[in-house]
């Protein structure tokens, strides 16, 4: 009876040892497929191959300057990295920066850099490269994006107008250990860092080389440049980035990427280039993927503020009563980007904000009674308005003229349409002036957009706008000292609500653009900031069919 006991127990026991091996070797057989299914994926449909996309911009800078505005911003954000940057959801992650601690009084930043990383050329990253980095956008001329640390930045101010040979507040404490110390606390100093605009650099390359050293760029990025693609005869129409072998991180699927502007619909339609904007309505009658997306770009009707009639605000709010968005839309409505009428100053899908929905319907009669209360009378002719286009624009930009002629001459204002190659040429224009203004957000963050636009210190406002508000400067001021973000958001719809009121400019649109990609392209994450910021690292190519 025992005997039979211990042997009923001593299968029960064998039993349950084969269950618990059974369930092992299960699960070690399913990480062994997963693993060889996935490498074969990889190999047979993933890795290598060479992409080729069609730029949004009609040409290309042959400079790869992450601080020039005119960059191409999809190109540099492969080739360089910053400390920080956005993730899908807006928030901010590391990059570069491997943690960082703020101190209890928000003043001090300190970034501990990860260890091991490689520029291109082979150098290791060190905190110096940061400093130098971040010193050279205060350096005056080198960029304008130098008003985001000027105010804010302990020593910042001295070292822009060369009283000081260095930022007092850009600390390199070690070779991985870098500081930044500020004035006072500043909500936006992340999100700042997380822009384009501020990547890291190598600084021995940038001090050998100079300017010299954005034609043949080197960064941390997952790709690194290649070469320039030239046409037959010899000019630049594009570029060429390698995949980094030696990436800190996942490596690229793709062997490399070639950017140009001169790639063509039916290059697409032969399937030789893989990624265009979708500007054509032949790309319907193709199988290729549809991507759209906000492009965080704003158009502005603009004002020349110091000049009469449009120094008065009644001026321009009749000039805002008497034009037709709707009907202005449609005029600058392309296939690859679709306007979308916009009532507010601030972009409507910022945190903290909304779309303004009411706004007056076109008003000829009260428009015409605003310009007699600002001292202009109907029987008056007033003296002939440019309307300044950039030639970079000039196609869309010469039918909003003649909607916009069209519908200004009822109240009076007659326009000449006025091409320039740049904003600086605006200098030249002498008469008072209306512009078509394009706003591009570099970071998701309101200052973004009023600092530049309409601050006194701005160089856009001085050389475009010409804008002066006291009440907009001390909104802004209140904006820096703000250690709320609840009461900031507060402070900037303030701002809003008195820049409708005055009207330096008048919101048009805002744009959603559309990018054709062909169905053998995969892993293409639309970014939340607009396609600019395409993360070209996880895209791979299948066999085509």
């Amino acid at each position: 009876m025992i005997f039979s006991s211990i042997l009923k127990k001593d299968a029960l026991m064998s039993l349950k040892l084969k269950k618990e091996w059974t369930i092992i070797f299960s699960i070690v057989f399913l990480i062994i497929f997963w693993s060889i299914s996935l490498n074969g994926q990889q190999g047979k449909n993933q890795l290598g191959g060479t992409l080729r996309v069609r730029t949004f911009n009609s040409g290309l800078m042959p400079l790869l300057d992450p601080a020039s505005p005119e960059c191409e911003v999809v190109i540099t954000d492969q080739i360089f990295e910053g400390l920080v940057k956005f993730d899908s959801n807006l928030q901010i992650v590391p990059q570069l920066a491997d943690y960082w601690i703020v101190s209890p009084d928000g003043t001090r930043y300190i970034f501990y850099l990860k260890k091991g990383i490689h520029f291109h050329h082979g150098r290791l990253l060190t905190a110096k490269d940061v400093k130098v980095s971040l010193e050279r956008l205060l350096q005056p001329g080198t960029s304008p994006f130098y008003q985001y640390f000027i105010f804010k930045i302990n020593g910042a101010k001295e070292f822009f107008e060369g009283k000081a040979n260095e930022v007092k507040g850009f600390v390199v404490q070690n070779n991985y250990t870098f500081e930044i110390t500020l004035d006072q606390p500043h909500l936006s100093l992340l999100s700042i860092l997380a822009a384009p605009f501020c990547k890291i650099l190598p600084h021995d390359l940038l001090e050998s080389q100079g300017k010299e050293f954005f034609y043949k760029p080197s960064g941390t990025g997952p790709f690194k440049f290649a070469y320039w693609l030239r046409d037959p005869k010899l000019r630049i129409i594009g570029v060429k980035l390698e995949r980094n072998e030696n990436y800190y991180g996942p490596k690229p699927f793709l062997e490399a990427i070639e950017f140009s502007s001169t790639f063509t619909l039916d290059q697409f339609i032969d399937q030789e280039i893989d990624v265009i904007p979708y500007y054509s309505p032949s790309l319907s009658r193709t199988e290729c993927q549809v991507l759209e997306s906000d492009s965080f770009k704003l158009i502005y009707l603009g004002f020349s503020c110091d000049r009469p009639p449009f120094n008065h605000p009644l001026v321009r709010k009749a000039i805002n009563l008497a034009i037709d968005k709707s009907d202005l839309a449609r005029s600058y409505f392309t296939f690859e980007s679709m306007p979308q009428v916009l009532n507010n100053i601030i972009h409507p899908r910022l945190p903290g904000f909304f779309p303004i929905e009411t706004r007056k319907e076109r008003n000829i009669g009260e428009a015409r009674s605003l310009l007699f209360k600002a001292g202009y009378f109907p029987t008056e002719s007033f003296s002939l308005i440019d309307f300044c286009v950039l030639k970079s624009d000039r196609w869309r930009g010469e039918r909003i003229y003649q909607r916009l002629k069209e519908q200004l001459i009822e109240i009076g204002f007659n326009l000449r349409l006025r091409l320039i190659n740049s904003l600086k040429n605006i200098r030249t224009v002498k008469s008072p002036y209306l512009i078509l203004f394009s706003w591009k957000i570099d970071f998701p963050d309101p200052e973004n957009i009023i600092r530049p636009l309409f601050s006194l210190n701005s160089d856009i406002n001085r050389m475009i706008f010409h804008y002066e508000n006291e009440t907009i400067e001390n909104l802004l001021a209140m904006s820096e000292a703000e250690k709320s973000w609840g009461k900031r958001i507060e402070i900037f719809r303030e701002i809003e609500t008195k820049l409708l009121e005055d009207l330096p400019v008048i919101p048009l649109f805002l744009l959603n653009q559309r990018l054709a990609v062909q169905r053998y392209v995969q892993g293409i994450k639309v970014p939340t900031l607009g396609f600019s910021f395409l993360d070209m690292s996880v895209v791979w190519k299948q066999e085509k069919k």
